[in-house]
């Protein structure tokens, strides 16, 4: 597997696990939680999170699979 087609995988799946994860932190904040501060900027940061996640793991599984197949 090529690494330029894992980061775009990485991009794809970052992208949508990123705007999943935004929009359930936002419903739940809004929702659920008392708190001072901004919902939004909350639950962006999750979405980031999760998107540097799926990012990452996509790179390293290419990388591992690549040390596997040597």
């Amino acid at each position: 597997m090529d690494l330029a087609l894992g980061a775009v995988f990485g991009l794809v799946f970052g992208a949508l696990a990123g705007a999943c994860a935004f929009a359930i932190a936002y419903h739940e904040y809004k929702r659920n939680w008392s708190f001072r501060g901004n919902a939004a900027a909350m639950a962006l940061r999750s979405g980031l999170v999760a998107f540097v996640f799926f990012f990452l793991a996509a790179v390293v599984l290419v990388v591992v699979f690549r040390a596997v197949a040597k």
